[in-house]
């Protein structure tokens, strides 16, 4: 089965993102994607639909491990760096159920480097408040998780 022009402009803005993924322009690229993949899968035949949410989950997987190579690689990652890579994760959110299994870890593990950097140099009774209320949020988150 040939593929529709907009999942083809779809496949292009998802590899043209994870080639310049570091960028702005590579996340640019991946909404742009990201937003086409939802799309179909709201309006497209059932086989089309089935195709866009597997391609979604392939590149959700693939980005995933990229930013958790980065971080398990780099303790020092610099603050406006992983504010890119939390909105590259954020930008998943848009598709439903193509998520990895570790999705909110990894989220996190994003949000819990960037307290570090923002909390640096300031009294650690703040930064432990801030740590504790993001324990807090993933307490919630997983609650909620096991209730549903």
């Amino acid at each position: 089965m040939a593929e529709s022009r907009e999942l083809e402009a779809a496949r292009r803005a998802l590899a043209a993102a994870e080639a310049d993924l570091s960028t702005p322009d590579g996340l640019a690229r991946l909404t742009e994607g990201l937003e086409q993949l939802d799309a179909i899968m709201g309006t497209a035949s059932t086989a089309e639909a089935r195709t866009a949410r597997n391609l979604a989950s392939t590149y959700a997987s693939r980005v995933y491990r990229q930013v958790r190579a980065l971080l398990t690689t780099d303790a020092q990652v610099p603050e406006p760096e992983l504010e890119h890579y939390f909105k590259i994760v954020l930008a998943f959110d848009q598709i439903g159920g193509a998520l990895p299994a570790d999705a909110a870890e990894l989220k996190i593990t994003v949000v819990k480097s960037l307290i570090e950097r923002y909390f640096e140099g300031h009294p650690p009774d703040r930064k432990r408040a801030a740590l504790a209320e993001l324990a807090n949020l993933d307490r919630r988150r997983g609650a909620r998780a096991r209730s549903d």
